[in-house]
């Protein structure tokens, strides 16, 4: 097997700010350097004695619509495209400080923080990363809507390829669209980050009446009606693939390590995904453990 690479970190402090889609309430988050081995961390800079939380699939708790974490009783939620920046950009450890629970919403992708994370460069450490390799296939959920975690064959057998069918039926106004990447920090950066949250005007219309996204516009993420993106345009011909492509990024690095394999999801959403992050990070301690016996 390929050994795998040493870890990074950030080199330089780098920051964004923005607001919740869920709450509207301002957060700024801080990326910091993290020691080798550390893994992403957050940090609730708001509560007394800043407590931590862990950013590991064990601790997700299962949310409509974006991905949550409780650690002793300390939350932070909406972290799907934060962990999907991380990951993207190829850092293996990181604190993140925050000042409220919800992460900022930004343009709706994950663009502002891979630019952020990519000026501030990152710093390669002593250690090996974490590797998770899928050597037998892995399957959460079903055909129609489900996350296969296959082995990687060719060109793509030491890194992570993955793929999204994105296909609502005929009757929905979010059009089909299929996405597939070997993913890199270029590729990540260039054609993964910039694709934005959507939904329908319909459910759109239905979240504001429950009372939440009160100061959500249609410039601050795309919204499908009858004809198409209201008040907006679309980045690329697939974003919506692209952008469950970013979700499924960021819910699959609660696995704690870098992944080797390929990522097949169709109609999957954070529950889906998160389940897959479990079967993984139990795979790698799985790994670990057994390498310490023959140790």
């Amino acid at each position: 097997m390929t050994q795998a690479p040493l870890q990074k970190t950030i080199a330089h402090i780098a920051r964004v700010s923005g607001r919740g889609y869920w709450s509207g309430q301002p957060v700024t988050l801080s990326f910091l350097p993290a020691n080798p081995g550390d893994g992403i961390v957050f940090r609730r800079v708001d509560l007394p004695g800043r407590p931590i939380v862990p950013a590991l699939a064990e601790y997700r708790i299962e949310t409509n619509l974006r991905t949550k974490l409780v650690y002793q009783g300390t939350t932070v939620e909406m972290i799907e495209h934060v962990m999907a920046a991380l990951y993207g950009m190829g850092i293996d450890n990181c604190t993140v400080e925050c000042d409220a629970c919800e992460m900022p919403a930004m343009d709706g992708s994950a663009m502002e923080m891979a630019i952020a994370i990519d000026q501030a460069g990152t710093r390669t450490q002593a250690i090996r990363a974490k590797e998770v390799c899928v050597d037998s296939t892995l399957r959460i959920g079903d055909d129609r809507s489900g996350v296969e975690a296959i082995p990687a064959t060719g060109p793509c057998a030491s890194g992570l390829e993955l793929r999204y069918h994105l296909d609502f039926g005929p009757t929905s106004v979010i059009p089909s669209s299929t996405s597939s990447y070997v993913l890199t920090p270029s590729e990540f950066l260039a054609n993964i980050a910039p694709a934005r949250t959507f939904l329908s005007e319909h459910d759109a219309k239905e979240l504001q009446r429950m009372g939440v996204a009160q100061h959500v516009t249609y410039r601050d993420l795309i919204v499908f009606g009858n004809d198409g993106p209201i008040d907006n345009t679309l980045r690329f011909p697939d974003e919506c693939s692209r952008h469950k492509l970013l979700d499924l990024i960021g819910d699959l690095a609660l696995c704690g390590a870098r992944v080797r394999g390929t990522i097949i999801a169709r109609r999957s959403g954070h529950n889906l995904n998160g389940r897959m992050a479990e079967q993984l990070l139990n795979l790698h301690r799985a790994d670990q453990q057994h390498l310490s016996h023959v140790a």
